[in-house]
């Protein structure tokens, strides 16, 4: 009984971490776009199409499905694969964090928020696996952990393509 409500307890929170991610980033959504209405260039627009272009880009490359089966950890430790899956988002997002500088504060506010909570995710399932546990084990949890993470990543991804049409606009 006590396990019973513990998972409730857990579910309980994680309910509501979900439901006020959604809400900050539906109420963001509204007022995501923060660009100066000055004309831009064609050079300008094309600049931060790309930013636009290589976040999307990382946003596919740190869903946890897609990181596992490129890196190929299959037959590692389950320290190993949880590192490497860590070191990889962290890798990904260093690779693109100047973009920042090309889109709206809370959009980028958004996918720092998204890659912190993969991060989180990979950390707990890693923690959830017992030590006699396989990989399988460990990518079964990252996976289940995942369903919320990949709600998120689309969320953010219609934010980017919120603003895309916006600067398109612009000229």
């Amino acid at each position: 009984m006590e396990i019973f409500i513990d998972n409730i307890l857990y579910i309980a929170v994680f309910v509501t971490i979900v439901t006020l991610v959604f809400v900050f980033l539906r109420k963001n959504n509204n007022n995501n776009v923060e660009f100066n209405h000055k004309q831009l260039s064609q050079h300008e627009i094309e600049i931060k199409l790309r930013a636009y272009e290589r976040l999307i880009l990382f946003l596919e490359r740190i869903e946890p499905v897609g990181m596992i089966n490129r890196l190929q950890l299959h037959n590692q430790s389950i320290d190993i694969v949880s590192s490497s899956l860590i070191s990889n988002i962290v890798r990904e997002y260093e690779y693109n964090t100047s973009q920042q500088i090309y889109v709206s504060e809370s959009l980028w506010n958004a996918i720092q928020l998204i890659k912190n909570k993969i991060i989180n995710s990979i950390s707990n399932a890693s923690k959830q696996v017992s030590k006699k546990g396989d990989v399988d084990d460990l990518v079964k949890k990252i996976l289940d952990n995942s369903k919320s993470n990949n709600l998120m990543i689309q969320q953010i991804k219609k934010m980017l393509k919120e603003e895309v049409k916006y600067v398109s606009k612009i000229r």
